[in-house]
C-alpha cells in the first residue's frame, strides 16, 4: 500500500493537528523519494551518454590508427623513392629511372584509391540513392562479363549461367558497385591462394547466381577458393579490417551498407579449403508491388552470417 494510500486509510479518531502533521510528513517523504528518483535517473542518463560519448572517441582513435598505418605505407615509399631521385647515376640510367617513377605512380595512385573509399564509406550517411526498377539479372551478367575478362589471365573461370530474371527496386550505379566490390574480392582471393600454392589440384571457379526466392531477388557470388576461418566471419565486415596488404578495408563495410540501403541483407558463408558464398538478398519490384509498398528485409542473425 502507498503511503498516499496510508494517508487516506489514517484513522479518522486521530486529531486534527497530528492528521495534518502525518500528511505533511507523508508528502515530504513522497517529494523526497521523487527527487531521489529524478537523480538517479538524470546520473544514469548522464553516465550513458559520457560511456558513449567515450566509446565513440575510443572508434575513432582506432579508426585514425588505422588510416595513418595504411597511409604510413604507401607514403614511405613514395619518399624512398623520390629520394632516389636525387641520385645522379639513378637519374643517369633510363631503366632504373623508369622503375623509380613507376613506383612513384603506383603508391600515389595507391593513396588516391585508398582516399576515395575513405570519402565513399565517410559519405554514406549522407548518401542519396536514386532508386529506379531495375533487372539485376542484367546487372549480374554485365559484372560478370567484365570480370570474366580480368580473370583470363589469372586462371579463374567465372559463370553466370544460373541467373534467373529478377526485377528490384534500386540504384543501379550503387548496386553494381557491390556486386563488382564481391567478384573482385572473390577473383583476388583465388589468385592469391593458387599464387602461394594453396589450391593445386582444383580448378578455380567462380559463380554468379540470381534467383526469385518469394518476395526476394537472392544474388550469389560463390567461390571455391581457400575459405575464410570462422573466427574472421565476424570482423570481414568491420571498418578498416582486411586480409589484403593494400586497401583501406573498407569494402565490405560499404558493401553492407548499400545493401542494407536497399531494404536488404547481406549474409556470407565459407569453409576453409571449400570456398566462400556471399548472398545479397533484395525484396522483388513488381507483381503488384510498388516503390511505396516494397516489403522489407529486416536484419536477423543467420548461421554464418557477419553483418549484424
Amino acid at each position: 500500500m502507498s503511503l498516499l494510500v496510508q494517508v487516506a486509510a489514517a484513522p479518522a479518531t486521530m486529531p486534527t493537528d497530528n492528521r495534518l502533521l502525518f500528511a505533511v510528513t507523508v508528502g515530504v517523504v513522497v517529494s523526497v523519494v521523487v527527487f531521489t528518483a529524478g537523480v538517479i535517473t538524470t546520473l544514469l542518463r548522464r553516465s550513458d551518454r559520457r560511456r558513449a560519448e567515450e566509446e565513440k572517441l575510443a572508434a575513432m582513435g582506432t579508426a585514425t590508427a588505422r588510416i595513418l598505418h595504411q597511409i604510413k605505407n604507401p607514403l614511405q615509399t613514395i619518399v624512398l623513392h623520390s629520394d632516389l631521385l636525387q641520385n645522379e647515376k639513378m637519374v643517369a640510367d633510363p631503366l632504373q629511372r623508369r622503375d623509380v617513377a613507376d613506383a612513384i605512380i603506383s603508391e600515389s595512385q595507391r593513396l588516391v584509391d585508398m582516399v576515395a573509399e575513405l570519402s565513399v564509406y565517410a559519405s554514406g550517411a549522407q548518401r542519396a540513392l536514386n532508386r529506379q526498377p531495375l533487372f539485376v539479372d542484367d546487372l549480374a551478367r554485365q559484372v560478370t562479363a567484365n570480370e570474366a575478362r580480368e580473370a583470363e589471365e589469372s586462371g579463374v573461370r567465372v559463370d553466370a549461367t544460373g541467373v534467373e530474371r529478377a526485377m528490384v527496386f534500386a540504384d543501379a550505379y550503387f548496386l553494381r558497385q557491390v556486386l563488382d566490390n564481391l567478384v573482385r574480392n572473390a577473383r583476388e582471393a583465388m589468385t592469391d591462394a593458387m599464387a602461394a600454392g594453396r589450391m593445386s589440384g582444383r580448378e578455380a571457379r567462380l559463380s554468379v547466381s540470381v534467383e526469385r526466392d518469394g518476395g526476394q531477388a537472392v544474388v550469389r557470388v560463390a567461390d571455391n577458393g581457400p575459405g575464410i576461418p570462422a573466427d574472421k566471419l565476424d570482423l570481414i565486415f568491420q571498418p578498416f579490417w582486411s586480409t589484403k596488404g593494400k586497401g583501406m578495408g573498407l569494402g565490405l563495410a560499404i558493401c553492407r551498407e548499400l545493401v542494407e540501403g536497399h531494404a536488404g541483407r547481406l549474409e556470407v558463408e565459407s569453409t576453409v579449403d571449400v570456398g566462400t558464398t556471399f548472398t545479397v538478398r533484395l525484396p522483388l519490384y513488381g507483381d503488384g508491388v510498388g516503390a511505396d509498398t516494397l516489403p522489407g528485409l529486416a536484419p536477423e542473425p543467420v548461421v554464418g552470417a557477419a553483418w549484424t
